[in-house]
């Protein structure tokens, strides 16, 4: 067991082979097989409550849109956004950890099997928090565990919807891929999951979308979250 491993909050992935990419957009291919090493990675995204233990700690920047007397008890057990790449990696390395590489978020999402989402390969709005059945409910970003059914075959949780999560890994096409944008040209790093402010087809294990480093998000809009990782 590696450094920065916290069985109490993290998931063993065990090492293999598994099934990355998706044929629905170019920037997902190709479809290709993956070996990945044993690592462990953060059963839910780090919480408001975690993050603000981390600034007490450390002195670090106040998160964009938190109260000025700190996150609301209904916030505390939410997801933390409007978070930057850096300030991401920070916390990671505050606890002995780190940021997931792309491979290793896609991996813990979905499992060995190639499926499109967590619990497998039909869209079951219930199961994960996008704009598509958030907003008829009023909701933004809700708690950890909110949603039971977004669990991979690992047991990791909420890999998909309510808050985008930052991996290690710029934004660049993939070995054998011929997609290109503007994004793919930048110092862009990679999101993944999608989020409440997304419509379900940003969730699929395999959508991945560029932003720049220093981007957090949109006052009152939400922004990106991240879940640790170590091994």
């Amino acid at each position: 067991m590696g450094a920065g491993v916290d069985t109490e909050r993290m998931i063993c992935i065990p090492a293999g082979p598994f099934t990355m990419g998706s044929d629905w957009y170019d920037i997902e291919g190709p479809v290709r097989t993956v070996e990945l090493p044993e690592y462990w990675i953060d059963r839910w995204p780090v919480t408001c409550r975690d993050y603000l233990a981390y600034i007490k700690a450390t002195g670090a920047e106040w998160v964009p849109d938190w109260p000025e007397s700190g996150p609301t008890v209904n916030m505390l057990d939410c997801p933390v956004e409007r978070i930057t790449w850096q300030q991401a990696r920070d916390y990671a390395a505050w606890r002995g950890a780190r940021l997931p590489s792309e491979a290793e978020w896609e991996k813990a999402a979905r499992g060995t099997d190639g499926r499109i989402w967590p619990w497998g390969q039909t869209l079951i709005e219930a199961n994960a928090n996008f704009w598509d059945s958030a907003k008829p409910l009023g909701l933004m970003t809700v708690p950890n565990g909110s949603y039971p059914g977004n669990v991979s075959p690992y047991g990791v949780m909420d890999m998909v919807g309510n808050v985008e999560e930052w991996v290690e890994d710029r934004y660049l096409p993939y070995p054998g891929s011929t997609a290109s944008s503007p994004a793919t040209q930048a110092d862009c790093r990679v999101l993944r999951g999608g989020s409440w402010f997304y419509t379900n087809e940003f969730g699929r294990c395999s959508f991945r979308r560029g932003a720049l480093p220093e981007f957090s998000g949109y006052a009152l809009a939400g922004g990106p979250g991240f879940r640790c990782a170590a091994g």
